[in-house]
């Protein structure tokens, strides 16, 4: 079975030989150094790079997915942010938030996709990787963790409490950007969304402003996919044990959880298709016996398709990887 078809048979419901191994790509990166370190160009900002990086993830580690961008900071830079372009070393990261008011924000920036140099980028590299065979996969930063890396993230949080119509406003406005920016990553060529939303933990959040701030994103941004036809994974960090009964009401493909989250729980009670989540630190750090028995347990635990549970470290060894997705492979 080749790797696009399984992957969007298990998103659809249907049966496949094995579950797919993947790493999505955007928060959970894994164009780690070892695998980029004979680069010449910077991987985040050039076409070619990102499209040779992509090809070259799958090729060394075993994942069956093409994935991009490799960070989490193409969206907020439409938005007055300062931003690393990051190295082989270190992922892009936000330097400097807009310190401006939020109606200022929405007044000031016209978020248009063509005139983000690095979306724009994004977007050439899924035309370059588009195939028959293997899957492409868009990342996209989710609204509440788009929207504190574009103010800080302590003035957004004191705004719910004090401005909740305001701060919603705002996060209404990215999610409407994010929403654009998806439509790019379809027409050219993804075939899977994937979001990454970490700001939109249970933990941070509560239950209270997630289903207020942030579910109500995550509808209108599923349903606008699924009237294109195109399945989404929606990755949430940290314990979902507060929220999961909200994500059980949403009509996603996938949900894709931290380590901490006990699969065999979200088994019984979610019923979407699950993701993840072999430990992104015991991947970094080994053994690869370990890895393997902790790999199994996902697969034994109901998880539909393997991955990382979280962003990988950028030294992570790419055998360590490799002892991930072999064992899957080896499953059938």
């Amino acid at each position: 079975m080749k790797e696009k078809e399984r992957i969007l048979k298990v998103l659809n419901g249907e049966k496949v030989d094995r579950p797919p191994v993947i790493c999505p790509g955007g928060m959970m990166n894994a164009a780690v150094t070892e695998i980029i370190e004979d680069m010449h160009s910077n991987h985040n900002i050039d076409v070619e790079a990102m499209v040779s990086t992509a090809i070259k993830v799958r090729e060394l580690t075993g994942f069956e997915n093409y994935g991009v961008p490799f960070c989490m900071t193409c969206e907020s830079e439409s938005f007055g942010v300062k931003i690393s372009e990051g190295d082989k070393n270190n992922e892009p990261r936000v330097l400097a938030y807009n310190e401006d008011d939020l109606e200022k924000i929405m007044d000031n920036f016209d978020p248009n996709i063509n005139m983000n140099f690095r979306a724009k980028t994004v977007i050439q590299a899924i035309q370059g990787l588009k195939n028959d065979e293997i899957p492409v996969i868009g990342n996209i930063t989710g609204p509440i963790s788009t929207a504190t890396s574009i103010v800080d993230p302590m003035k957004l949080f004191k705004m719910l409490r004090r401005e909740p119509d305001k701060a919603y406003k705002f996060i209404e406005y990215i999610n409407l950007y994010l929403i654009e920016y998806a439509e790019k990553m379809v027409h050219a060529g993804a075939d899977i969304i994937a979001i990454s939303d970490p700001t939109a933990t249970g933990e941070i959040l509560g239950r209270k402003n997630f289903d207020k701030f942030a579910m109500p994103m995550y509808i209108k941004f599923l349903n606008r996919m699924k009237e294109i036809n195109i399945p989404v994974i929606i990755h949430i960090c940290g314990d979902a044990k507060t929220i999961i009964d909200s994500l059980d009401t949403l009509d996603v493909a996938a949900l894709s959880f931290d380590s901490i989250v006990n699969m065999r729980f979200a088994r019984k009670t979610l019923k979407t298709k699950l993701m993840g989540n072999v430990s992104t630190l015991l991947l970094q750090n080994g053994p690869t016996d370990k890895i393997i028995s902790i790999t199994k347990n996902a697969m034994d635990s109901g998880v539909d398709i393997v991955s990382p549970a979280c962003g990988l470290g950028m030294s992570t060894p790419i055998e360590n990887l490799k002892a991930m997705t072999d064992y899957v492979k080896g499953s059938i």
